[in-house]
């Protein structure tokens, strides 16, 4: 915003002032030894090379912005600043202007900045690779970086992003940026057949939250081998759901990692996974497994089938000394119709109860299917 035409020269100029102060005044810059930091001023902003420590580009993020808020807090709206930040990992060269001044170039520099340029007012935005770095670290970073999706670049290609926010720092909305994906996605939703979708639901004994297992047995319609599976999860419940609680394998218990993340909001995620290896048509036998801990705030499960299935199968299991009377429904969006699914079997086993239904007539894409108890 620095470029608003209705501030002044002087105003302009005091903003740049004000940035700068504020970034010496941080500990995590103030404590970094003088030769251990490359800047690289860019107008209305800088460029900050740590060559030694991996944490110190989020630390002089996060100190920055609670900083700034201070200022700002004290501020009229003319005078107030707001910043984007990006935040990566990667290689930068230091080389010389033609009047022989550091100048700082390189994929590491320029990813930096073109995740910065996502952001809007107060967005702290991180590479999926700097993040994952940090997180190895520690895992106090989880209560730091929320896990956003992946966003288009230029050529062609896209990212995915997290978010560093907490109370006093950060921006928790999702960047306003428009999202941009190629049309492979929809041809892996297209050629790949749910031949059967097993849900296990496990309610636990305070009722508000559950676990989940997910085994997802497909086949290729297509003449294409097929490399990514698409999957999409819902939740109702006001925590947000994040990916990275997933755990994911195959049939023979592979790990499987998130590939892109073609959808993301505090209650569903549209999840692009790679799977260990491709399946081509014929292949049988291959399944993909998620396993996960959700919380609730509605007596209520659903999920959103962004792939076609023939046959789908739901296990509810719950503590036998909770009083809940189950129900199954399908939701044929396309016709806005909601059906009661009839219950297969109802046994007890141990201390817990579990109700299964089957569904043999297939779910089409885009249709839903509703636990309510």
């Amino acid at each position: 915003g620095l470029s608003n035409p209705i501030l002044s020269t002087e105003t302009q100029r005091t903003k740049i002032k004000i940035l700068n102060e504020t970034i010496y005044d941080c500990k995590t810059f103030c404590n970094s030894k003088k030769d251990d930091i490359l800047i690289l001023p860019t107008g209305d902003g800088m460029l900050i090379g740590f060559k030694n420590g991996l944490e110190q580009p989020l630390h002089l993020a996060i100190e920055f912005q609670k900083k700034l808020n201070e200022y700002n807090n004290n501020a009229i709206d003319v005078e107030k600043i707001e910043t984007r930040i990006g935040c990566n990992i990667g290689h930068v060269f230091v080389v010389e202007d033609i009047y022989g001044n550091v100048n700082l170039w390189g994929p590491g520099a320029i990813l930096a900045r073109r995740i910065m340029d996502m952001g809007d007012a107060g967005h702290i935005l991180l590479s999926n690779e700097y993040a994952n770095d940090l997180l190895e670290i520690s895992d106090d970073y989880k209560k730091h970086l929320h896990l956003l999706q992946n966003f288009g670049i230029k050529h062609g290609d896209n990212l995915l992003v997290y978010s560093a926010y907490g109370e006093d720092y950060g921006n928790s909305n999702p960047p306003k940026e428009k999202i941009k994906f190629s049309k492979q996605t929809t041809e892996i939703e297209k050629n790949a057949l749910f031949e059967k979708v097993i849900f296990n639901v496990i309610l636990k004994d305070d009722k508000d939250s559950a676990h989940f297992e997910r085994y997802y047995h497909f086949s290729n319609k297509s003449s294409e081998p097929i490399y990514d599976v698409v999957f999409g999860i819902v939740t109702n419940s006001p925590e947000e759901f994040e990916p990275n609680d997933l755990k994911i394998t195959d049939e023979k218990n592979n790990s499987l990692e998130i590939s892109q993340i073609l959808a993301s909001s505090p209650y569903s995620k549209k999840i692009k996974v790679k799977l260990a290896k491709p399946i081509f048509n014929g292949d049988s036998g291959r399944i993909v497994s998620m396993k996960y801990d959700a919380q609730l705030c509605k007596n209520n499960f659903e999920n959103f089938f962004v792939i076609d299935t023939n046959v789908f199968e739901l296990n509810f299991s719950y503590f036998s000394n909770i009083d809940v009377s189950p129900n199954l429904y399908y939701i044929d969006n396309q016709n806005e119709n909601k059906i009661l699914i009839e219950k297969s079997s109802k046994f007890t086993k141990g201390m817990f109860t579990t109700v299964q239904w089957e569904k043999t007539h297939g779910i089409n894409l885009k249709d839903m299917i509703r636990l309510e108890w």
